[in-house]
């Protein structure tokens, strides 16, 4: 049993361990599971043993081979440039997950097509308007971003990475001839409006930085895409014509903004910011603004946060439950059949959190119904 030391490193990022920490917990040295990621070394039954159990990985995961069916060209994450290698590793394999299920899904079902836009924009407004305009939704408010996003072929799923400072990230991968753009939010992301906004911003990445590898470039190449993804969720979201003339006459009015929370879909913040670069409120009334949104402790919570319900994907959930009622899939088989195509044995807890079902459903039936 030749133990693979890339899927090994994998699961370990994954569980956000040091090598140090997993050594630990398996009782050997550092030295030795740096050998075994490395394939200089192979573990005896026992020490193998140790180590599924402590990441918690299907044992077949570590004795695949590779088959470099996998492409990603990257992830744009909101906060990268505070947000460490520790944070950020576990939503790699949740992106390869997703891409796999995906694409397993789609043996069998039709999902929308995703947009291609072979289009270079001026700026994020242009490139905004452009959207609204393609996609045929006026200058209307947008209701549900997920949706939205879900609609036009983009996958969106909620995890729960216990990450501090990375609440959404998004990128493009391919297996195969077939490539998807894959937008995820943490679960952290505790109200609706700022989910909005984040999966808005995503869409920004998606429309104004295709064919970009996110982790190869500088820093401030990096800042000024996540400015650029930044304009074009507000624009998006808040188009210039009929958002200005829902403020007009209440400019400097902050509990005008709380009410047009629940026309715009969008928090009471970034509509204050929406209109300073309208030009709607000068320098000084938007520092006057600021400055009562955080006399008023509204940095972190804004009134009426908690009356619309939080977003939830629907695609993949959709699409499991038409192949289970369908009899054309059996839950507990789902991670066995993904191995089998594509040589990556996932761990129920994973497929669990990318399709949005109960763990429960992967479990396979110990008492069935007697046949008559």
């Amino acid at each position: 049993m030749k133990l693979n030391g890339t899927r090994l490193k994998e699961a370990r990022y994954f569980r956000k361990m040091t090598i140090t920490e997993l050594a630990k917990r398996v009782g050997i040295t550092k030295q030795m599971i740096s050998r075994y990621e490395r394939e200089t070394g192979e573990p005896s039954l026992e020490t193998f043993q140790k180590i599924v159990s402590v990441l918690k990985f299907p044992i077949n995961f570590f004795t695949e081979p590779d088959i470099n069916n996998f492409h990603s060209l990257g992830t744009f994450y909101r906060s990268r440039l505070t947000a460490t290698q520790t944070e950020k590793r576990p939503s790699e394999f949740y992106q390869k997950v997703a891409c796999y299920v995906r694409d397993y899904f789609e043996e069998t079902l039709e999902f929308p097509k995703l947009s291609k836009f072979n289009v270079t924009f001026d700026n994020p407004e242009d490139a905004a308007n452009y959207i609204r305009k393609t996609w045929r939704l006026g200058t209307d408010p947008i209701p549900n971003m997920m949706r939205l996003l879900e609609e036009h072929g983009i996958i969106v799923y909620i995890v729960q990475t216990n990450s501090k400072k990375v609440n959404a990230h998004s990128g493009w991968m391919s297996i195969g001839d077939r490539s998807y753009f894959i937008v995820a939010l943490d679960s952290n992301s505790d109200n609706f409006f700022s989910q909005q906004f984040s999966l808005a911003h995503e869409l920004g990445h998606y429309v104004l930085h295709s064919g970009v590898n996110p982790q190869i470039i500088e820093k401030e190449e990096y800042r000024k895409m996540e400015q650029e993804a930044e304009e074009f969720a507000s624009c998006f979201l808040l188009p210039s014509d009929t958002f200005t003339k829902s403020v007009l006459g209440f400019e400097n009015d902050l509990e005008h903004y709380i009410a047009l929370k629940f026309k715009w879909y969008t928090s009471m913040n970034a509509m204050i910011v929406r209109a300073r670069g309208l030009r709607l409120i000068d320098a000084d009334n938007y520092l006057k603004l600021q400055k009562r949104i955080s006399y008023k402790k509204w940095r972190k919570k804004e009134p009426g946060d908690e009356k619309i319900e939080l977003m939830k994907p629907e695609a993949f959930k959709e699409a499991f439950n038409l192949l289970v009622d369908n009899h054309l899939l059996n839950p507990s088989l789902l991670s066995n059949n993904i191995a089998s195509q594509y040589q990556v044995s996932i761990p129920n807890e994973v497929l669990s959190q990318i399709i949005g079902v109960d763990i429960s459903k992967f479990k396979g039936e110990i008492i069935k119904l007697r046949s008559f």
